[in-house]
This record gives structure tokens, C-alpha cells and sequence, in this order.
């Protein structure tokens, strides 16, 4: 580059960002070897905005005059949140911490474009008027605490330049800049007056090739991207490629991702972050990371009750105390928990049994939880949210990797800025101070350092200006580029309109990008345009600024393979193919605990009763606020035991007169009530609720029981031992009456209303639980029925021997899926079909055989483990 000849010792160039700073000094450096030269003076190639901070330190460092304190972002962010709060319209606003923001980006535009405070356009709305007041009390207030900020320091500087207190370099040299605002413009002109020589150098004027294509989507353009620039890799490792994205702060992870499978080897499917390929200059808030995400939650605790979402994350997490050590016990007792409906845990109740070594740091924990009403420094409260990781073990007890060790370590810079906030604000309580901790970290965005890397992935602005050898330039469509202006809605749009300040006015913002679009187009030897031809259900089209350029198709580049890894696992799936439908027997001393639900489910399908009876594969429980269904059909099943077991017939039922009828159930579904975990009985507005419901449906279907004939109850809730073959079951039959002819109705109740007695027939019966219990005696029960307790669906639904005069349970001889067989035959033939189905699961059969797929997998969790979509693909 012809500009490096002019650098000398008291030259300076200045970039708009930190990366071509870095770039540059890296040019710079082949410069110097391409002359053949080994050593030389490294030149000051600096971030305008870092060059004024340094002509401020220099000045503080050599000064005996009294030096302004310079506030760093949280501590302006902290003042005009106080500002704000001290006015008497706050009420009206619901989020203080972003007016904060937009407060202080206000009065960083207003000096970056020198416009007074005092114009009159600052009456013309309550918003204007707002800033007014916030502005007018800002500078008094560091005024008289002598006080800058950012935005003030150019000024500053200025005046120290005027007075000759600073010095000007001989040679300034601006590379890269889009546009200087009057503020920049006055300091340079400063500059020069005081002797300096200035350059402007607005890009890398480079014959360039540029062409523009389109993407069905924006996920392709991305891959065609990767794809392009791994090509050009492939030819030369020492190229310099750049692959821009409009959203890429928004998109980080998943340009990463697709990055990362792209330049995969062939024995891998993504490659990590410390690779030597490209590097992705969006960050993340520090808040995203996990290692500060549980940080955060850990400070977050001030009370010995949990929500159980967070308790489950400090269960799992691998950032507190011993998690690896403990890490199957905390995992079984997540499980645990989540079976058990747990919503809120009580931290001092933790049972040492399931987890010692966390019970034991919970112990401790509780012990330093800070009185939310102490109002102490910022420095106090940073010991004590360090006292308080500590007490749990944060960050854990195994090595950080290079991505969390850099990320901790910018935690703790976080904490020393945090510490900053002393200097311009009083003692805070606990909920304060942790309110300004969680609002930095969630605005620190923080880079892991990467190696240098030959393909930059950036953002627009931070590579505008950027010199490569490729470039590619992607979604530059119709309604992203140029964008719609953002004007500051605290300034007066009329003054932005007339001064021109950035995101006022669609026709500035076409004037900007018209301007960032020509740097790009001079930026490299080849340059690509790209935009998605659809998002989401939108069509686009190319944006105005390049739908001049020759158009070319994507096919025409010369794009490096890809295939997605998952379809690379699947073209590789014959390798991995192993079909095993047979299990070990049932051995003599596994204890099989599911009862009916054995049967029901080998008849569903065979791999599902084994995995769920024999390996124990459940889907987690998911605890939901209040009961969940089938805590709601223990209650009631619980709630008709109790009521049975006080009336024993239907003889007393009826007789009892309404009030007594209402104690008696008032009292069981009390009862039953207490059975559900205490953590819900805490919550007693929804108990009541609950109670009130169940007692009415209790009064509503006993009703229905008034009107049957006569019967008397012999069994409720019925545990009986029974084998089936060689399986030896424990079976629970809900009830069982004694009909008047001496016969047995067996009765299973159904809390929901989707009930058939069809599933009762056929091989593989849906609905076994009556049939297998009919076999148990017999000569004693002809008739079998299911008890539909639901609210406006009440009934029975069932078949007997002969007509025994209940509605909704009809004889045998009246069901068509029994063909035409007496109640004793169906009893053979259901004997028949569960002892095979018995003998299968005894036995091991485990195949993947749903019995209707649209239905028995529909919401199955076992999918991943039985891995049915592979299965079938097979069998076509």
C-alpha cells in the first residue's frame, strides 16, 4: 500500500473499528518484509475512539492540573438511570434500564452532531421535553462532580489540543471511515490547526470483478457462502477471504454451525471453536454463556424455596461443587423430583441421603444469603456475590476448557468494572445491586479469542472499508439493504432530518449504504452479492443498490462438497444397521412391577413394554403447576375408595339423606387430598378449587350409581398376586361389586372420555386390564364394565354374560367383535391371546412392532431408543 511509504515516527493512522486496525498492522508487516527488511519501528495504527482515550491518559499521566473522571459505560448507564428514576413522570415508563440506553445513545448522537440542547424543537413533545430535563440534569450533575463521559471527551481533547496541553502527531491518516461526524470533524480540524498534516484514504481501490446472485433462502446462501470460501481455501491458505452478513449478531450460532459442518473432515462432522479456518467477530452477551448463566441463577437465589426449573438446571449443570463426583445422584434425583409434580423445592430441606455433597453446599449457601435489606457499597456487594459462588462451588470442580476459562476470566472483569460504580453511586440493597450485575453481563458482549484465521465472517460496518482478496457480501435484499430508518425517538425527527444524523430518514439511510455498498465493491479482486429469493412466506428481491451488477447462478461458483451430517449419517446407516428383536428371558429374580400395563403394552408393542418394564426407559416428567392428569385420576380414584369403603352398598347410598351424603364426601375428597405431595397442598386457593370440583363430581356420579340395581361393593382397590404363564404379575382391580344374583362386576375406572370396549378384542387387545382381570376368578365375575367418570359424560361402558340391566353394559351376545362366542368361550380366547402375549415378554420378544403406528407412536418417547423411522425405511 503507497500510504505505508509516508509513515514515519510521529504518524499516526486511525481506522472506525478495531479489525482493520489489526488488518492493517498485519499488512504493514508483509510490507516491511516484502521490502526485505527484518526489523522496523511498529507504527501506531489505531480505533479513533481508542487514540482519544490514549491523548487522555497521556495528558492525565503528565498533568499536575486537576483530571476529570472519565466514566466508563456502566457508570453513565447508572446515572441516567437515577436521573430518570428522580423525575416525577417515571411511573409512566416500564422498563427504566432501556430508556437509560436510549437516553444516553441521545445524548452521544447530540454531541457527536453538535446540536444544542437549548434549540427550541426540544418543547415540541413530551419525549424531547423528557430528554430536555434528563440532559439538563446529567451535565449538573457532572458538572459539579467534575465528570466526562465518551461522548463529552472529544471535546475535551479538543480544548487540551487549542491550549497546546496535547500535542498533535505530525501525519494523521484515516483509513476506512464511512462518513466523520462534525463532532470527529472538528477534532481533526483542531488538530490541523495545531499543526498536524491529515489523509483521508476512503478504501482499497482494487479492479474489481463483481457479480450478484440469488438464494432460494437465506440457509442456503449461507452454506453456498461456506461452501465457496472453503473452496477458495482449498487453493490457497494464505488468501484473505471475507464473508459478511447484515444479521450476523443475531444469527451467530446458527452461521456457526453451518460453518462448522461445512469445514468438517470427512471423519468428523463440525470442527471446534479454536480452529485455523474462519473466524466469526460476532460475540454474545456474557449472559449467554452457561458458565455465567448458572452464575447468575446461583446469585439469583435469596429465598429457601426454588422453582424447580431453575433447582433442575443447578441439579445438571457442571458449574457448582462436585457435579462431577455427584452427577448420577443429582440426575436420579432430578428424575425424582419431576416424577413427584415437584415445582418448588425447599432448599434447607434437602435430604443429605440423595445428595450430601450438594446438601452440604446448599447448607452453606443458605448460611451467607445477604439480608436484601442492608444497603452496602458496590464493592461490598461484589465480595459477596463471589462469597456466594463460592459457597456452591462455582465454576465447578473440573478443568475449563479455553472458552470458558476466557469467559470466567472476563466475569471477573466484569466484577472489577461493577466495583467502578461506587464512584458515582450510593450504597444499594442486595436486589439493586444484582439488578446492575445482570444488566451489565447481559450487555458485556464478549468474543472468545481464536487464532488468526484466513476467512473473516463479519458484520456489515466492521467490514466496511475491510481490504480482502474475496468478498462476499450476502443478504442484501430489497427490504434489508438499505434498511428502514431508526430515527432516536427522543430527539426531534424534524432536527435529525435536517442535520442528517444517522437512521433519521430513508433517503439517508439510501445515501449510507450506497456509500458502504461502493467501499465493498472496491474492496476486493472478486465480489459477490448475494440475497435470498424468500423469507419465511416473503418474496425479495435484489436491493436497488446492486441490481445493476451482471447477475450470475449459483451453480456457476465453484463450491467445495457438502453433505449435511445427517445426511451423511444416514447414507452410512448400512454400516451401522444391527436389527435385535430378542431379549434375555425375564430372570428368576427381576421383579416385574407393571402389572396389567405389561400386557397392555406388549400388545401396543413388544420393544415398548421392554424398554419401559425391563429397562426402565421412561420419557422425564415434566412437572406442571397444580396436578397434572394422572394426578388428578389418583385423587379420584383414591376419593371413590374412601367413600365405598364408608358406604359398602348401594343400599346405603341410597338412604342417606343429602347432607350427610355431601360429609361424607367432603370428607374423602379431604382425604384424598392429602395424599397428593405437600408442596401443592401449600398453594390452598387451587386445593380449594380442587376440592370443590372433585366434590361435585363425586355428587354427580353417584347419581349415577343410585339408578343401577341393587349391589353391593366387596372390593376397592383390589391389590391381587397372579401369574400368567410363566410371568407373575401384581394386578390392581379399581372395584368389584356383588350383583344381586351373586355374580361379580368387575369395574375399572376412566377419568377421561375416550373409552371403547372394542380395544377389549383381537390379539393384541389395546385395552387388556378387564379381560386379564375376569380370568382371576372366573366362575365368580361375568361381567366387566369401565366406569366413565367424566363431567358430563358419565357412564358405563361394558359387556356381562347375560343382561344385567346397567345401561351402557350390554350382553355378549350383542357385541359384534366377540363373534357370535359365549361369555365362557370369550373368557378361553381371552386366556389364549394374554397368555401368548405373557409368554412373549417372558420370553424377550422386543421387536419394533407397533400395532398401529399412527397411534402407538404418535406420542411415544422411546422413538430415539427403538429408532422406528430407520426401521421402516428399511422394510421399503
Amino acid at each position: 500500500m503507497e500510504f505505508f511509504k509516508n509513515i514515519t515516527t510521529n504518524t499516526i493512522v486511525l481506522t472506525p473499528n478495531r479489525r482493520l486496525s489489526a488488518t492493517l498492522h498485519k499488512r504493514y508487516q508483509q510490507y516491511q518484509l516484502d521490502q526485505g527488511l527484518t526489523t522496523w519501528q511498529t507504527p501506531t495504527i489505531l480505533p479513533v475512539t481508542i487514540w482519544i482515550h490514549q491523548l487522555f491518559k497521556e495528558y492525565a499521566d503528565k498533568t499536575f492540573s486537576p483530571i476529570p473522571l472519565l466514566l466508563n459505560t456502566s457508570q453513565e448507564l447508572l446515572l441516567w438511570e437515577k436521573i430518570i428514576l428522580s423525575t416525577k413522570d417515571n411511573e409512566q415508563l416500564l422498563r427504566i434500564a432501556e430508556t437509560a440506553e436510549l437516553a444516553r445513545s441521545a445524548w452521544s448522537l447530540l454531541l457527536q452532531w453538535q446540536v444544542d440542547i437549548e434549540h427550541t424543537l426540544f418543547t415540541s413533545g413530551e419525549d424531547c421535553a423528557a430528554l430536555y430535563q434528563w440532559v439538563k440534569a446529567y451535565q449538573a450533575i457532572c458538572e459539579k462532580n467534575q465528570w466526562i463521559d465518551t461522548a463529552v471527551l472529544p471535546h475535551y481533547v479538543m480544548e487540551k489540543l487549542t491550549s497546546r496541553e496535547i500535542i498533535a502527531p505530525d501525519l494523521i491518516i484515516t483509513v476506512g471511515f464511512t462518513e466523520h461526524s462534525p463532532q470527529l470533524k472538528t477534532l481533526f480540524e483542531s488538530c490541523v490547526n495545531s499543526g498536524s498534516t491529515l489523509t483521508h484514504l476512503d478504501g482499497f481501490s482494487e479492479e474489481s470483478d463483481c457479480k450478484r446472485l440469488n438464494a432460494l433462502d437465506n440457509e442456503q446462501e449461507i452454506q453456498a457462502m461456506a461452501r465457496w470460501a472453503k473452496s477458495l481455501y482449498a487453493k490457497n491458505p494464505h488468501t484473505m477471504i471475507g464473508c459478511v452478513l447484515p444479521s450476523l449478531d443475531k444469527m451467530r450460532d446458527r452461521v456457526a454451525q453451518i460453518f462448522s459442518e461445512i469445514f468438517a473432515t470427512d471423519d468428523t462432522y463440525t470442527v471446534d471453536n479454536q480452529n485455523h479456518f474462519f473466524n466469526i467477530s460476532a460475540g454474545k452477551s456474557l449472559s449467554h454463556y452457561p458458565v455465567i448463566h448458572t452464575a447468575l441463577q446461583i446469585l439469583s437465589i435469596q429465598k429457601k424455596t426454588l422453582a424447580l426449573e431453575i433447582f433442575s438446571h443447578l441439579l445438571l449443570t457442571p458449574f457448582i461443587g462436585e457435579a462431577e463426583s455427584e452427577r448420577i445422584q443429582r440426575a436420579h434425583y432430578d428424575l425424582t423430583l419431576r416424577a413427584n409434580n415437584k415445582n418448588i423445592i425447599h432448599l434447607d430441606a434437602l435430604l443429605e441421603q440423595d445428595c450430601p455433597l450438594l446438601a452440604k453446599r446448599f447448607q452453606q449457601f443458605l448460611n451467607i444469603i445477604a439480608d436484601n435489606n442492608v444497603f452496602l457499597s458496590y464493592t461490598s456487594w461484589a465480595n459477596q456475590f463471589c462469597n456466594m459462588l463460592y459457597a456452591l462451588g462455582w465454576p465447578g470442580e473440573r478443568s475449563l476448557n479455553s472458552e470458558e476459562y476466557q469467559v470466567v476470566e472476563s466475569w471477573l472483569n466484569l466484577l472489577s468494572e461493577f466495583e467502578t460504580l461506587d464512584q458515582v453511586g450510593p450504597s444499594v440493597n442486595f436486589q439493586q445491586a444484582l439488578h446492575h450485575l445482570k444488566k451489565m453481563a447481559t450487555h458485556h458482549v464478549f468474543q472468545v479469542q481464536s487464532p488468526a484465521a484466513p476467512i473473516q465472517v463479519l458484520g456489515l460496518l466492521e467490514a466496511a472499508g475491510m481490504p480482502f482478496d474475496y468478498l462476499w457480501v450476502a443478504g442484501l435484499d430489497d427490504i434489508a439493504w438499505p434498511p428502514q430508518p431508526k430515527p432516536n425517538p427522543l430527539i426531534p425527527k424534524r432536527l435529525q432530518r435536517d442535520l442528517h444524523m444517522p437512521h433519521a430518514t430513508a433517503e439517508r439511510e439510501l445515501t449510507f449504504c450506497k456509500i458502504i455498498t461502493e467501499q465493498f465493491q472496491q474492496s476486493a479482486s472478486i465480489v459477490i452479492f448475494s440475497h435470498a429469493e424468500k423469507r419465511e412466506q416473503l418474496e425479495l428481491q435484489p436491493s436497488s443498490l446492486i441490481r445493476m451488477l451482471p447477475k450470475i447462478a449459483l451453480d456457476s461458483l465453484a463450491l467445495a462438497n457438502y453433505i449435511p451430517p445427517s445426511a451423511r449419517i444416514f447414507e452410512a446407516r448400512e454400516k451401522e444397521l444391527f436389527i435385535d428383536n430378542q431379549a434375555p428371558s425375564v430372570l428368576a429374580h427381576e421383579k416385574i412391577n407393571g402389572g396389567a400395563s405389561v400386557i397392555k403394552q406388549q400388545a401396543l408393542c413388544p420393544f415398548k413394554s421392554f424398554a419401559e418394564w425391563r429397562l426402565h426407559a421412561r420419557a422425564m416428567e415434566s412437572p406442571l403447576p397444580g396436578l397434572r392428569a394422572t394426578d388428578r385420576g389418583k385423587v379420584i380414584h383414591k376419593s371413590l375408595e374412601l367413600i365405598w369403603n364408608a358406604l359398602q352398598d348401594q343400599a346405603t347410598l341410597i338412604a342417606l339423606d343429602k347432607e350427610t351424603l355431601n360429609t361424607i364426601i367432603q370428607n374423602c375428597v379431604e382425604s384424598a387430598l392429602n395424599t397428593i405431595p405437600h408442596s401443592h397442598r401449600e398453594f390452598k386457593q387451587y386445593i380449594a378449587l380442587e376440592k370443590q370440583r372433585l366434590m361435585q363430581l363425586m355428587l354427580e356420579w353417584l347419581a349415577i350409581e343410585k339408578q343401577r340395581p341393587p349391589f353391593k361393593v366387596v372390593s376397592n382397590e383390589k391389590s391381587i398376586p397372579f401369574t400368567l404363564g410363566s410371568l407373575a404379575l401384581n394386578v390392581r382391580i379399581d372395584r368389584i361389586d356383588e350383583l344381586q344374583d351373586g355374580t361379580a362386576l368387575l369395574i375399572d375406572y376412566k377419568t377421561g372420555k375416550h373409552n371403547d370396549i372394542n380395544h377389549w378384542f383381537g390379539d393384541r387387545p389395546e385395552e387388556p386390564q378387564l379381560p386379564l382381570y375376569s380370568l382371576i376368578e372366573p366362575l365368580h365375575a361375568t361381567s366387566i364394565t369401565f366406569a366413565q367418570v367424566y363431567a358430563g359424560e358419565y357412564g358405563f361402558k361394558g359387556i356381562s354374560y347375560d343382561e344385567i340391566d346397567i345401561k351402557g353394559v350390554k350382553p355378549i351376545a350383542m357385541i359384534k367383535k366377540a363373534n357370535g362366542l359365549s361369555w365362557n368361550e370369550q373368557l378361553e380366547e381371552w386366556r389364549v391371546t394374554l397368555t401368548q402375549l405373557s409368554h412373549d415378554f417372558y420370553h424377550g420378544i422386543a421387536s419394533v412392532d407397533p400395532k398401529d403406528p399412527d397411534d402407538t407412536c404418535t406420542w411415544c418417547a422411546l422413538q430415539p431408543l427403538c429408532r422406528i423411522n430407520e426401521t421402516l425405511e428399511v422394510a421399503t
